[in-house]
């Protein structure tokens, strides 16, 4: 029996589409796959700050955090991540006191961030005033030596830190007493060592200052001044950048 035309055009169709429609989980070649990814309101590209980044980094070498890692790959990057912390340094993100955080860190080369926080000037440093303070009490003379040469680039903004150094002038370490004369001399603006002595931000080596061997030789004028000027004042009389 010979079926209308209607039915057997009906019975064509859906043989088509039949075999064109893939079986389930089938991919055929062209078809459109969508994203899996799912924007949010918070982030609708899934941005990923570059400063976060490199602090997750960095807190492989924090002991204070559930990240640290002496072993692990990211420990390793430290020194090359100050560096791209330092580059991304802006009003924008907190890299100046992440910097001036990981200076503490136990680790040999943690006064690599001092250095790098130098390179962001003046304004920057003094932002960091109470922590770069607190370290001049820190048991190891290399981090009390580096927050005295950072303290010196702070100029009149870190005067409230001048009664922390003064003592440092007698402190049993010989570089020490010499970075603790850079930076009374830095901060004062007085003409306290001589100009073979003195530092600048751009010759900042893994030993910034020399010795003050036999003691005094580079600390005696800047102790004369500070016992008989600058011991008398009160250099921290309210609450400034010195406090947290």
């Amino acid at each position: 029996m010979k079926l209308p035309t209607s039915i057997m055009l009906l019975f064509v169709t859906t043989l088509v589409l039949a075999t064109c429609v893939p079986a389930a989980g089938e991919i055929t070649p062209g078809a459109l796959v969508q994203p899996t990814t799912t924007a949010t309101t918070s982030n609708p590209l899934h941005y990923v700050d570059p400063v976060d980044s490199l602090i997750k980094i960095i807190e492989a070498s924090d002991p204070a955090s559930l990240q640290y890692d002496p072993a692990s790959a990211a420990y390793a990057e430290f020194p090359d991540t100050l560096k791209q912390l330092a580059a991304l340094n802006s009003s924008g993100n907190n890299a100046a006191s992440m910097l001036a955080y990981a200076m503490g860190f136990p680790r040999q080369d943690s006064t690599l961030a001092a250095q790098e926080l130098i390179s962001l000037g003046p304004d920057w440093t003094a932002t960091e005033l109470p922590a770069l303070i607190g370290y001049l009490r820190d048991p190891r003379p290399r981090i009390r030596m580096y927050s005295a040469i950072v303290l010196s680039i702070t100029g009149t903004n870190g005067s409230c830190s001048l009664g922390n150094i003064g003592p440092l002038l007698w402190d049993p370490d010989p570089f020490v007493r010499t970075s603790a004369a850079v930076a009374i001399q830095g901060i004062t603006g007085k003409e306290l060592i001589a100009d073979a002595y003195a530092i600048t931000p751009d010759n900042l080596s893994l030993n910034p200052v020399s010795a003050d061997l036999p003691e005094g030789k580079i600390a005696g004028t800047a102790r004369t001044w500070w016992t008989e000027h600058g011991s008398r004042v009160n250099w921290h009389p309210a609450y400034d950048l010195c406090d947290p």
